[in-house]
């Protein structure tokens, strides 16, 4: 990943440390973090660490993401958001170490859905590629970044807006989770 192709991407939330290597950009995420809507019940979360550039009409995102510990809810994926009320993220996630899921959440006016699959519980890096097609939304996983699988096909609410997209990390439990972004590209 080349510094120079990261210059038109900024933060909203910027985490408690980014260190740029030769691997990628390791990324240090607060305690508490998290994107999570539910007007239903009153959940409000939206302070987890997005870095993101802003597109209009069709492009194709992919992200690639190495990683040790998910437990407690930590999470690092891919993100496309119009705004605080409407986005999708997709992530490795999980609440026991034995049992990892490819979850991925959709919040449309406010209120977030989750879909899960399991997954190799021996994953250490992930691959994410999402697309926006004349306002439709598709999303994909890999293991492997070559090899890629569809997840789900969505919309959002405000589908012909500009929205930001690109790579988030939050822990929503635990202090000091930490993954590497290897690769951030935008098409």
């Amino acid at each position: 990943m080349l510094l120079e192709q990261l210059l038109e991407f900024e933060w909203l939330n910027e985490p408690e440390d980014v260190d740029f290597q030769d691997a990628g950009m390791k990324v240090t995420a607060r305690k508490g973090t998290d994107f999570w809507q539910n007007k239903k019940h009153n959940v409000h979360m939206d302070n987890g660490h997005f870095f993101f550039t802003r597109k209009c009409g069709n492009f194709t995102l992919t992200t690639h993401w190495e990683f040790d510990n998910i437990e407690g809810l930590n999470q690092c994926g891919i993100m496309v958001r119009a705004d605080e009320q409407n986005w999708v993220k997709a992530s490795i996630l999980t609440e026991s170490l034995q049992y990892p899921k490819l979850g991925s959440c959709v919040t449309n006016n406010g209120y977030t859905d989750w879909a899960a699959q399991n997954i190799s519980n021996d994953i250490k890096e992930i691959w994410f590629k999402l697309k926006r097609q004349n306002g439709d939304y598709l999303l994909f996983y890999s293991e492997d970044g070559e090899k890629f699988c569809q997840i789900r096909l969505f919309n959002l609410y405000q589908e012909d807006v500009e929205v930001k997209a690109g790579a988030y990390i939050c822990a929503p439990k635990n202090e000091g989770y930490q993954a590497v972004l290897k690769g951030l590209s935008i098409e």
